[in-house]
């Protein structure tokens, strides 16, 4: 199996990461994409890692969807399974082995969403991704509440979280982009959601796997405080969670289930950019350099064929 992490300022993380994964069986290629980063990430990556990782510094911060596209383009043809992963994980042995055996098991499973728990080991962190009733918004089941015997059990989900998601590289390579399986221009968040609905509408199942577990950190890059991560985030950054969001709707909501839940979704939308507004006026401008991409996909939605939400894992 190959691996696939994208660090950007992870100097505290990504040592214990690839300690971690040191000691997980069935890796094949591993694969250290750096975005950027302005500490020492990429010297304690490749001092970790050593003579089995290859550790690519970029010069340039191409977000952890574009960061995943250029580990990919070094892996996709020498390993059957790809894991892409943050730096804040730290797998549990066997995680990687149990995704691939329930991958072997089911051709039609194009993606593994391991559990992940928060660094208590009693908390749940996300037992795969679905979307919200109404608002339609990404929730990470079992986000917060105390692990137990409903969390393992094993499931179809919309997508897994892209803190940790193992595909099927034959999956990846059926819903590809220009740029890779990614979609580049969300950048960071919701692209994990976006990939997983993706595969879902091509016909692949996405599967929660509770035996394969891993560790998650939670809120990189987010001021400290209470109230949603998206608030304590810069306001570029929740920026592309606004517009991810619709760039999500607008390329895989089906147009039935778009006409029946656009007076909450319109509604939703307008509380939830006037609070960002009102608390951050900068989020504006924000807003404004990333509408293109969304008004390219408002363009481009006709091309795509999609689910009815009653007939996704939702």
């Amino acid at each position: 199996m190959a691996v696939v992490i994208v660090s950007h300022n992870s100097e505290k993380d990504i040592g214990r990461c690839l300690e971690a994964l040191a000691r997980v069986e069935r890796t094949g290629p591993l694969v250290v994409i750096d975005n950027a980063s302005t500490d020492r990430s990429v010297e304690v990556a490749r001092r970790v890692g050593g003579d089995r990782v290859q550790v690519v510094a970029l010069d340039e911060n191409t977000g952890f969807a574009g960061g995943c596209n250029r580990g990919y383009g070094l892996v996709r043809e020498r390993e059957e399974y790809v894991a892409f992963m943050n730096p804040d994980v730290r797998v549990a042995p066997g995680c990687f082995e149990r995704s691939a055996a329930v991958m072997d098991a089911n051709p039609q499973v194009g993606c593994v969403a391991p559990l992940l728990i928060r660094p208590d080991r009693v908390t749940v962190d996300s037992a795969g991704q679905v979307l919200k009733r109404g608002a339609l918004e990404v929730r990470d089941r079992g986000y917060g509440e105390a692990l137990g015997p409903e969390w393992l059990i094993s499931c179809p989900v919309l997508a897994a979280c892209g803190a940790l998601a193992v595909f099927r590289r034959e999956a990846l390579e059926s819903v590809m982009e220009d740029c890779g399986p990614w979609a580049e221009g969300f950048f960071c968040f919701w692209e994990d959601l976006e990939l997983g609905w993706r595969l879902n509408n091509a016909g692949w199942v996405v599967s929660f796997e509770p035996s394969a577990r891993a560790e998650h950190g939670r809120g990189a890059g987010a001021a400290p405080g209470s109230g949603p991560l998206r608030w304590r985030r810069p306001p570029e950054l929740e920026a592309c969670i606004i517009t991810n969001r619709w760039m999500t709707l607008v390329r895989h909501l089906h147009g039935l289930d778009l006409v029946w839940h656009a007076p909450v979704l319109s509604g939703w939308d307008l509380v939830l950019v006037g609070a960002g507004v009102v608390r951050r006026p900068s989020l504006v401008r924000h807003l404004g350099k990333r509408w293109p991409l969304v008004w390219r996909e408002l363009r481009g939605r006709g091309r795509r064929s999609r689910k009815r939400l009653s007939d996704l894992p939702c």
